[in-house]
């Protein structure tokens, strides 16, 4: 699944990775490097499984562990309505 913002969602980059805020909400998100990467990744259209077998090698975890890592990450995303399908 691609990924996208919501139109009403803005991003920043920090020096500890990223903010997303919610202008309709004021609800924000501040993601770690790695959160931000991962992120940036689905944005620019890969899936969760390609990201996740990009992680699992990089970092050096368990394929499963990173799917869940990213999954749950994305779930929380949509959940708050900074990202939805796209």
């Amino acid at each position: 699944m691609k990924l996208r913002l919501t139109t009403h969602t803005v991003s920043t980059d920090t020096d500890d990775g990223a903010v997303l805020l919610s202008r309709r909400t004021g609800d924000y998100w501040q993601l770690n490097q790695t959160g931000a990467y991962a992120l940036q990744r689905l944005l620019a259209g890969h899936t969760v499984d390609q990201v996740a077998e990009e992680f699992a090698t990089r970092f050096d975890i368990a394929p499963a562990q990173a799917h869940q890592d990213l999954t749950t990450m994305t779930e929380q995303l949509r959940s708050s309505g900074l990202v939805e399908a796209g």
